[in-house]
């Protein structure tokens, strides 16, 4: 904080007295808390002056280490968000023309604040990318011609006897992740699934673009 010439000041007496409180603040090492009290809100209050110092554009020296290693800044969304959803759930097959032009129907539609992307429940934001819309039920034979058309090749997975539809997914996504690949689903807000496979190591980041974009996407 002294970096950007700043102090931060600290006195948990005077609750009532505030003239006297402000006259006796003691300057605070954050480091070197002095009583238990201290030792548990300074913990906290590092993270809230990351937030601070991010939000008024203070430095943070390169030599502090950082309570949290990413941004607590909410990212405001972009039609660069809504291309990277559409470009990650489509493990980049989607071409670029289409990619940009949905990105950008779906970005007027978000600043417009319409909440359901289901265009007349034909899915049209899916154009372009592999995707599966199924009835709530199915069994394993269904799902196994499902996940083979996603990732266009053969699929076959172990499964128990008599078992179906959602309780599948456990063994389904056993057999996906032996290559790096999970099965999601858009929520229709009905008694269906809309399937696409991710790239196992984007699932994070797909979650976390739902978010932001408001399309929302489940893990099964």
């Amino acid at each position: 904080m002294e970096t950007n010439d700043f102090k931060l000041l600290y006195n948990n007496s005077y609750f009532y007295d505030y003239t006297r409180g402000l006259l006796e603040l003691k300057a605070v090492d954050i480091k070197e808390p002095t009583n238990e009290i201290q030792k548990i809100g300074f913990k906290d209050f590092e993270i809230v002056l990351q937030g601070i110092c991010e939000y008024l554009g203070a430095e943070i020296p390169e030599k502090v280490v950082k309570p949290s290693a990413e941004s607590l800044i909410a990212e405001s969304t972009s039609v660069e968000h809504f291309q990277e959803f559409l470009r990650l759930i489509s493990r980049g097959e989607m071409k670029d023309e289409l990619l940009e032009n949905q990105a950008q129907i779906l970005f007027e539609a978000f600043e417009e604040g319409i909440e359901d992307y289901d265009y007349d429940d034909e899915f049209d934001f899916f154009e372009g990318i592999n995707s599966w819309h199924s009835d709530w039920k199915f069994d394993a034979e269904e799902a196994e011609a499902i996940v083979s058309d996603l990732i266009d090749q053969d699929f076959k997975f172990d499964y128990p006897d008599e078992t179906y539809s959602h309780d599948l997914f456990p063994y389904i996504q056993k057999e996906l992740a032996k290559q790096e690949l999970e099965l999601m689903s858009y929520d229709t807000k009905g008694d269906s699934y809309l399937f696409f496979v991710a790239n196992k190591n984007e699932v994070d980041r797909i979650l976390e673009l739902s978010e932001l974009t408001k399309i929302e996407i489940d893990q099964l």
